[in-house]
């Protein structure tokens, strides 16, 4: 009908919604605020995701079927696009050398780590949601520990280089950050991973990728 307005889509009763019947989403569209912030609503519906890397810092390392990279993998039966929003770095300890971080792929994944799939090995570390919320995450995160079949092939660049650095004088006052909005997406069956393009870094750094899960 010609002027009706309908809505509500997505939870309700839950303290999000109110008895705001212009709402949607989940993902008919519509909802439309920032009061919250950016990434408020999705975080608050177990949408936004981040996986980090452990505090002491590891090193990235050129796409290779082995030797641990930091990982995002979307199983085929997922149901959802992994949409990533950023990805930053901190320096920990060591020397830089100049070169670009890049991102690498893998394909057809199928749905499990094992024996003969494109991912071989893989130990999963929970991601972090709403903190002390519930997780309903199918984006897994595999940090460190993982091997394939054949290496991550070279994607698109990160956004983020490095230089020259001395660790022991170096004071650590530049941003390694990339946000994407929208423009960087992981169908279900396909992995992506964090790596360094010229050689293993002999640096360490603190790994983070935050990523929003979207109905396929």
């Amino acid at each position: 009908m010609p002027g009706q307005n309908v809505g509500i889509l997505g939870p309700y009763g839950n303290g999000l919604t109110g008895n705001d019947a212009d709402r949607m989403s989940n993902d008919g569209g519509k909802v439309v605020t920032q009061l919250h912030g950016q990434y408020y609503e999705q975080c608050a519906r177990n949408r936004v995701y981040t996986g980090v890397s452990a505090s002491g810092g590891i090193a990235l390392l050129v796409p290779a079927t082995a030797g641990g990279h930091p990982t995002l993998w979307n199983p085929s039966d997922s149901g959802r696009n992994l949409s990533i929003i950023k990805l930053s770095l901190s320096w920990v300890s060591g020397n830089n050398a100049p070169g670009a971080v890049e991102w690498a792929s893998v394909a057809n994944t199928g749905a499990s780590i094992a024996t003969g799939a494109a991912i071989l090995t893989g130990t999963r570390v929970a991601p972090v949601g709403m903190v002390g919320g519930g997780l309903d995450n199918k984006g897994v995160w595999i940090p460190t520990t993982n091997t394939f079949t054949a290496a991550p092939v070279f994607l698109r660049p990160a956004g983020i280089s490095l230089f020259t650095g001395i660790g022991t004088t170096a004071v650590a006052p530049f941003v390694l950050r990339a946000d994407y909005d929208g423009d960087f997406v992981i169908a279900p069956g396909a992995a992506v991973c964090v790596c360094f393009q010229t050689t293993t870094t002999t640096a360490l750094f603190q790994v983070e990728v935050v990523w929003e899960e979207v109905a396929a």
